[in-house]
Parts: C-alpha cells; sequence; structure tokens
C-alpha cells in the first residue's frame, strides 16, 4: 500500500481506483462465496428457480418460492450496490490487510458459526460471535495502541464537493458494483460448471448460470449509480431553510413587523463524521448503515420462509424462541424508559408484566366464565386480543401510577427497594386468589388471536413471530418518539440532577409518574402477548430473578440506549436461556466437547453453576466495557472521557473579575 496522496483541493484521494478495487472486491466476496457455496445460498436457488419453472417439480409453495426469490435478490443487489458505495467513499488509509481482517472476523465468522457446520441457531450463533467480535476488538484496540496508531485515521469533517469531485464520487461507485458483480459472477460459473461436470447440477441450472453470469455485470452498472447517488446524497452536507422574521422600529419607537425572508444555510455534519467523504472508516458511515438495515429487514421479514431452507427440521421450535426472545425485548425496552431515560431503579419490573399476563388470562378464557357466570364462545372471545391489547396495557400503566404516586420522595436504593416489595407482593396476590386465578394451577387455556386467514396453532408460530415483530416495532417507535419529546428530555433532566430539574420548572410528580406508567405499559402489553402464546398462566413464571434479567439486559445493552438494549436482550436471553440452559443437554452428547467434563467429574451439573457462569458474564461486561454494547452518547461521554480533549471554555466558566471576563461577557 502506497501512501495515501490528496488531490490539490485536499478533499478527494488521489490514489489508484485499482487499488480500492481490489480492497473492496477481495473484502465482500469473501463473505458472500461462504455464505453462497459453504452454508445454503446457493442452494436455496437451485431449489426454487427449479419450480418457478415447473411447479409440479417440488414440494414448495408459491409463497415459500416467492419470499425466498425476493430475500434473495434484495440481498446480492444490495451487496452490489453496497461494494461500489464503499468503493467511493473510501479514502484509502484503512489498511487492505487490516480490512481483509476485520471482513472475515465480523462476516465470515457469523456465517460459519450460525451455518449448520458449528451451532445450526440463529440466536445461539449471534450470541457467540457477540462474544467473539467483543473479544477481537479489545484485542485489536491493544494491538493497535502498542504500535502506535489507536485510532485508525481520525474521521474527516464534510465539506461540499464540487461537480468534478461528484462526478469521481460516482464513476468510483459504478466501477466497484460493476467490477464486484463481474468478479462474483465469474466465481460462481465456474463453481456451477464444477457441479455440472460432476453430475450435482441440472441442464437447466446451469443455462441459467451463463444468463446470472451475463446478468450482473449489467445489474453492477446500475446499481453503481444508485451507491453513488445514495453516497452524494447521504454524505454531503444538506442544506437547510430557515425563515426569519425581521422586525423594524417605526418613528413612535413601535416594533413593526417587515416582510418574512428565507435563509438557506448549510446543515452542519455530525461531529463522529459518518457523513463525510472521503470516509476513514465507510463501513461505519451512515450510508453504509442504510445498506445494513435494508439487509436486516428483508432477513425478518422473510425468516419464517428462510428458515426450513438455512437450518431445516425444527422451524417451530425456533419460531417459538424468537418470539420468546421478542417479548424480552419489549420489556426491556419499557423497563429502559423508567431506568435509562428517567433514572428511576425498578427492581420489581415483572410485576407489570405479571399484571398484563393474568389480565387477558382471566378475561380471554374460560376463567371469565368462572367469575362472572357469561357464556364464552372462543371463537367470538378470540377477537377481544387485539383491543385487550390496549386495556391491557392501560391496566398494568394503572399500576404503574399506583407504585409511582407513594414513592415519588424516593431515590436510589429507596426506590429500588419499594420496587422490589412491590415485585415481590403482586406473584404473591396472585397466587393466593385462588377463586380468580386457580392459584398455584394456574390459568389454562388461555385463547389465542383471531384473524382472518390465520391459523393461530401451536403447531406453526409463523402468526406470532409477525405478531412480536408488529410489537417491536410499535414499542421502538413509540420509545424513540417518547425520547425525543418534550416529556423525555424532562425524564433526561431527572435523571441527571432532579434539584436542578425541579429549579427548571420541570413538575416532578407528573413526570415520574409518566414514566412508571409508560414503562409498566409496554411491559403490559409482553404480558398480553406472552399469556396468549403460552396458552397458560402460572405464578411460577413471575419471580424477582427475572426483573433482575431484565435490568441486567438495560445495563449490558447501554442504558438509555434504544439500540443497546435490544442488543443486551438479546444477548442476555441468548446466553442465559439458550446457551446455559442447554449445556447440560450438550454435555450429555459423548461428540460435545463438553461430555469430557462430565466424564472426568461424574455427576457434574452445569446447572449448579448456571448462575455462577452468567453472574462471572456480567462482572467481565461491567469491567470491559461499562457503558454497555451500545452505548448513548451521553453515558459513553460520562465513562470514556478523554483527559487529553480540549476544553472550550464558555462564559459561565470565566470567573468574574478575571481578565476574560469583560471579553467573554458584554457589559453595559
Amino acid at each position: 500500500m502506497s501512501a495515501l496522496m490528496m488531490s490539490p483541493n485536499g478533499l478527494l484521494p488521489a490514489r489508484d481506483t485499482r487499488t480500492l478495487l481490489i480492497k473492496w472486491t477481495v473484502a465482500l466476496l469473501v463473505p458472500v462465496a461462504v455464505f453462497t457455496f459453504v452454508w445454503n445460498g446457493a442452494e436455496i436457488i437451485n431449489n426454487t428457480l427449479p419450480w418457478l419453472l415447473n411447479p409440479a417439480s417440488g414440494p414448495y409453495t408459491t409463497n415459500t418460492v416467492f419470499e425466498s426469490v425476493v430475500f434473495i435478490a434484495i440481498f446480492y443487489l444490495t451487496l452490489i450496490a453496497l461494494s461500489g458505495y464503499l468503493v467511493a467513499v473510501d479514502s484509502g488509509r484503512q489498511g487492505m490487510i487490516g480490512l481483509w481482517i476485520d471482513s472475515i472476523v465480523y462476516a465470515v465468522l457469523p456465517v460459519l458459526i450460525i451455518s449448520p457446520v458449528v451451532t445450526d441457531n440463529l440466536i445461539i450463533g449471534l450470541a457467540l460471535c457477540a462474544v467473539l467480535w467483543g473479544a477481537y476488538f479489545l484485542v485489536r484496540k491493544w494491538i493497535m495502541a502498542l504500535l502506535g496508531n489507536a485510532a485508525d485515521g481520525a474521521p474527516r469533517k464534510q465539506v461540499a464537493l464540487s461537480d468534478e469531485q461528484q462526478t469521481v464520487v460516482r464513476s468510483r461507485a459504478v466501477q466497484g458494483s460493476f467490477w464486484f458483480a463481474t468478479s462474483f459472477a465469474v466465481v460462481w460459473l465456474i463453481a456451477d460448471i464444477i457441479f455440472f461436470a460432476t453430475g450435482s447440477l441440472s441442464t437447466t441450472l446451469l443455462i441459467w448460470a451463463i444468463v446470472r453470469t451475463i446478468l450482473f455485470p449489467v445489474l453492477g452498472y446500475f446499481l453503481g449509480l444508485l451507491a453513488g447517488r445514495v453516497a452524494l446524497v447521504t454524505m454531503q452536507p444538506q442544506k437547510i431553510r430557515v425563515k426569519a422574521n425581521i422586525a423594524g422600529l417605526n418613528g413612535n419607537g413601535r416594533g413593526k413587523r417587515a416582510s418574512n425572508e428565507v435563509e438557506v444555510r448549510p446543515k452542519p455534519s455530525s461531529e463522529d463524521g459518518k457523513d463525510a467523504i472521503p470516509n476513514d472508516l465507510p463501513l461505519n458511515s451512515k450510508g453504509a448503515q442504510r445498506f445494513y438495515l435494508t439487509l436486516l429487514v428483508a432477513f425478518v421479514l422473510f425468516y419464517p420462509v428462510l428458515d426450513p431452507l438455512l437450518f431445516g427440521f425444527g422451524t417451530s421450535a425456533r419460531l417459538a424462541g424468537y418470539g420468546d426472545a421478542g417479548f424480552y425485548i419489549i420489556l426491556a425496552l419499557g423497563l429502559n424508559i423508567v431506568v435509562g431515560f428517567a433514572g428511576l431503579l425498578d427492581l420489581g419490573y415483572v410485576a407489570f408484566f405479571a399484571i398484563g399476563s393474568y389480565a387477558w388470562g382471566m378475561f380471554g378464557s374460560t376463567q371469565w366464565h368462572v367469575l362472572t357466570g357469561a357464556t364464552v364462545n372462543p371463537q367470538v372471545w378470540s377477537w377481544f386480543f387485539w383491543p385487550f391489547l390496549l386495556i391491557g396495557a392501560l391496566i398494568a400503566a394503572f399500576w404503574g401510577i399506583m407504585l409511582g404516586a407513594p414513592t415519588l420522595r424516593l431515590r436510589g436504593d429507596y426506590l429500588a427497594i419499594v420496587t422490589l416489595g412491590f415485585g415481590e407482593i403482586v406473584p404473591i396476590v396472585f397466587l393466593n386468589l385462588d377463586k380468580y386465578t386457580n392459584g398455584t394451577n394456574g390459568i389454562v387455556g388461555v385463547f389465542s388471536p383471531a384473524f382472518p386467514g390465520v391459523n393461530w396453532t401451536s403447531i406453526t408460530f409463523v402468526p406470532y413471530y409477525y405478531l412480536i415483530i408488529a410489537l417491536i416495532i410499535f414499542t421502538i417507535f413509540a420509545n424513540v418518539r417518547l425520547r425525543d419529546s418534550r416529556l423525555g428530555r424532562a425524564w433526561i433532566a431527572i435523571r441527571e440532577d432532579e434539584i436542578a430539574a425541579s429549579s427548571s420548572g420541570i413538575n416532578l410528580v407528573q413526570t415520574k409518574l409518566f414514566a412508571f406508567a409508560a414503562g409498566a405499559f409496554f411491559s403490559g402489553v409482553a404480558g398480553v402477548y406472552h399469556a396468549a402464546k403460552l396458552g397458560t398462566v402460572s405464578p411460577d413464571n413471575f419471580s424477582f430473578g427475572d426483573s433482575v434479567i431484565y435490568l441486567a439486559m438495560v445495563v449490558i445493552g447501554g442504558i438509555g440506549s434504544i439500540p443497546g438494549v435490544i442488543v443486551g436482550a438479546i444477548v442476555v436471553y441468548s446466553i442465559n436461556l439458550l446457551i446455559l440452559g442447554q449445556l447440560d443437554t450438550y454435555a450429555a452428547d459423548p461428540t460435545s466437547l463438553l461430555h469430557t467434563i462430565t466424564v472426568i467429574f461424574p455427576g457434574f451439573s452445569f446447572g449448579n453453576i448456571r448462575n455462577l457462569i452468567f453472574g462471572s458474564i456480567l462482572v467481565l461486561v461491567m469491567i470491559f466495557r461499562p457503558e454497555g454494547l451500545i452505548p448513548s452518547a451521553r453515558r459513553k461521554r460520562e465513562l470514556r472521557a478523554d483527559t487529553n480533549e480540549d476544553i472550550v471554555v464558555g462564559t459561565l466558566d470565566v470567573p468574574p473579575g478575571t481578565p476574560g471576563f469583560e471579553s467573554e461577557v458584554h457589559v453595559e
């Protein structure tokens, strides 16, 4: 790699474009090839394509083929466009070898771990990848520090690009997408020819391979044009229109409104340089994140169809587990409002989850006939699930207000003790209300939702999967709106300094009550879903340990960070319930490495040290990542403050009487 040379205007690097093409083509081609040839990428196409040509040739349904083809198209086309985008915006300061290593760790490793070769489970594989990524990030940081290059190049600030520079960006994007698509098409064609020579590929599929080889470069050209447009739109400083009212004075000294004038000002770029061209870390740029989001949305939407094609037998069991992970995400996001936004420590959050579950359990089952004597028709009563999502959430929110009202003067440890007591009382109350909740036996036969054309059974969990996805989207949208609202800013002010917030005019009583109610509301939504999906409500499902798990999700993910809390919920659910809960099962398999431990220590059980392992993981995370996996910007600044950072001294920082005071403050 030659030294970086900048163009005379200092904006775009004048290095050889061929180097960037080789760099990014290899970096993206390796993980895509691993997914296509090592896992089931090519197999999905080879299984569904014959059905398109002849529907009687396979056991697939029309929906399965259509959705799988749409996902495969989105997957490969997005990657082709991404390759052009990365070539267009890359400054070339990141080394080629380092980028290839990052590509292997962050892209190839997950494909191998999630594939049937290792775990054959999506959530467990991602949880293991998160651990390995964290370890790699620390080792990489230490190595870069030893080499005296800890920053990997500081991100640049964006400036306006000339027409000539914009043409260069578009040209690079087209070249990047074209050559990546061409290279991948040639590699895929060679592999198909080998399969055809060994008798593993039909003549029809070979003809399709030849057509695909011709089609990919053409698509690469047009997708490169799209990538260049994305680069310029997302990474150039935008202009905003500001309406200004100019007021004048008439002869009597009275104000007179003049005509409105419109100013056009450049929108400031982000402080982290993620929207800059050229970019030192293009994989972290905002434009690249849009491509990632496209892939993620497509994968989530089409996953029920992809699961049997990727993992084979056991789709229903996996979807059921993902549904459980989904309501954990909702619970963590609800608790994040109380703990992360408002700074109110809540150790009894499971109580609201129990209230939501029992609300639908008592109404949406034959238990309603026992309580009221009213006739319950399952076909009719199941439709009440949809309004009861709101009703159950409002019931939980009401009890959140009832908890918050007597605790408004409490903070810190005292508030934690009160919420802990509330969390212990509620399950005990439900346990002893035998007439209403059946006591220790719980409520069985809870009705599933009803929806036209949807079969809600325990055999397939596809409807529950899409239902929990919809509820998660609603919860995220509500959390974002609440965080950015006036109420959300009031919560953050209370969290930072309650006395200062009160002095600023914030009503502490109403604001805290809103926090408790909002957090309990989403817990109630999760409770109603949980009762309908499980078909039963038992007091054994609600314990103090669950509240601790929910709090761990928020802390490990990143207090106050919505993306961090989502990741924290998935990681904690995977480690605590999937991985640690199944260690004894893995140890019983003679082919597993864990089986050696049971041979050396007869009678040993991982279940006896499950909490020890989980607690050790929590300690390690808090030592090496105290701000969380994906921390909020404010939290990251608090815990990772740079002591060498230049401090800007403002007016309020200059003591009166000093020489700089009069220059900072205009004194008349």
